[in-house]
């Protein structure tokens, strides 16, 4: 079971674009990162796993990281963990820990920690939707506009806060501000909610990857909470998404905040299966 590593991004996108878009919502993660440029500030691990050597061999995994985010592992559902780990821990790589869908997550996160005597740590739990018939909330004050460029403070700002309130942490706001230049680059946009001539709530949306567009992430300010705006502003969204081409349009909810899963389950959106961040710690 070859594991081949990938120095050359357009190599690895070359390769593991089709791989990924034969479950196009569930990686829609990556697929977004191939589209949109892997991040360059520090280097990627991007690897491939294949069922043997030679020209003709197939390929059975893929997987992506960019630090100083955890192992996208979703794309190794077909590869034999023992052997990818094996390999992996083998070659001197280190994790800081692993995110993708629950089941394959795990099962990786076991056998890491097996091998390697780390500790794992479930850190976020969410679940991934997709949208049905689209039930947009009526009698939502203010309205919806795209962002622009002098709305950069306030995108910053939410998305820090975002980031804070679901992971735990706060982005350098030069990350978070390099992530809008990402973005508006390759024609993804941010929609603001408006009410009384202000800002009170944001929905980032990506043009569609083989077919799938992501919402993401949904922000309202807190002291504005509880209004609608974050429905009205994920419905516009949706529409967005719907009228750049989507035939898909998908989210991840965090199950520790119930609230939010209600909010998009009276939207239409229904539930695709879920998904998990790990940790690693090393005792």
């Amino acid at each position: 079971m070859p594991l081949r590593l990938h120095t050359d991004v357009g190599d690895f996108v070359s390769i593991a674009s089709a791989w990924y878009a034969r479950r196009p919502m569930v990686h829609t993660i990556e697929l977004s990162l191939l589209r949109e440029g892997v991040p360059s500030d520090e280097v990627p691990l991007l690897m491939t796993v294949w069922e043997s050597d030679g020209a003709d061999a197939e390929l059975i995994g893929a997987a992506m990281r960019t630090p100083p985010l955890p192992l996208l592992c979703g794309g190794l559902f077909a590869a034999p963990t023992t052997d990818v780990v094996g390999d992996m821990v083998a070659g001197g790589m280190t994790l800081p820990g692993v995110r993708g869908p629950r089941e394959d997550t795990e099962t990786f996160a076991r056998q890491w920690c097996d091998v390697t005597g780390a500790v794992p740590t479930t850190t976020v739990r969410e679940r991934l939707y997709r949208l049905g018939t689209l039930a947009a909330p009526a009698g939502v004050p203010g309205g919806h506009r795209v962002a622009r460029g002098a709305d950069e403070p306030v995108l910053v700002k939410y998305q820090c806060e975002f980031a804070a309130e679901t992971f735990g942490h706060v982005p350098d706001p030069a990350r978070a501000k390099a992530t809008l230049t990402a973005a508006a680059t390759v024609g993804n946009v941010y929609l603001l909610w408006t009410a009384g001539g202000a800002p009170v709530s944001m929905a980032g949306v990506r043009i569609p990857a083989a077919g799938v567009s992501r919402i993401g992430p949904v922000y309202t300010a807190p002291e504005v909470r509880g209004r609608g705006y974050g429905a009205a502003v994920t419905a516009a969204a949706c529409r967005w998404a719907l009228a750049a081409g989507a035939t898909q349009v998908v989210l991840f909810a965090d199950l520790d905040n119930p609230a939010s899963n209600r909010v998009y389950q009276r939207l239409g959106f229904v539930p695709v299966g879920d998904s998990v961040t790990m940790e690693f710690r090393v005792p």
